[in-house]
């Protein structure tokens, strides 16, 4: 399963997110992962969350995210959801770009039962077709 909140900026994702997060550490019995650019609010989650601050590591597009983020999977088999804040900011690419990564994402969430929630800084209205099956409210 894929969820998208998307949203401008201000628009109250980060805050949906945090919480979602959260009560993913708190109900769900397998590891919960965020994957987040920088540490600006790493102290929110809980810390039972595996976080995982992308700016360690060299990603540069959604062809590496994904390698990246099959490492992640490899590595533990108990996951059972990937949080995954500002994708397009972590990928350093477009919404249109992210349409084909979405696809790649989909094949995972499927392969090994994994969920996965993103969040998105962009006007709602201007996701791309592939995309807007997945957006949330929030």
């Amino acid at each position: 399963m894929i969820s998208i909140i998307m949203g401008q900026k201000g628009s109250g994702k980060t805050k949906a997110f945090i919480e979602m997060v959260n009560n993913s550490a708190s109900e769900e019995k397998g590891t919960v992962i965020c994957i987040v650019k920088g540490d600006k609010h790493s102290f929110y989650f809980k810390p039972s969350v595996r976080l995982v601050n992308t700016e360690d590591f060299d990603l540069d597009s959604y062809k590496v995210f994904y390698g990246f983020i099959c490492g992640i999977i490899s590595r533990d088999y108990d996951i059972t959801h990937i949080f995954i804040d500002s994708v397009s900011k972590i990928a350093n690419s477009n919404l249109e770009k992210f349409s084909g990564f979405i696809e790649f994402i989909e094949k995972l969430s499927q392969q090994f039962n994994i969920k996965f929630t993103m969040t998105i800084s962009a006007d709602p209205s201007s996701a791309p077709e592939k995309i807007k099956k997945y957006l949330i409210e929030y």
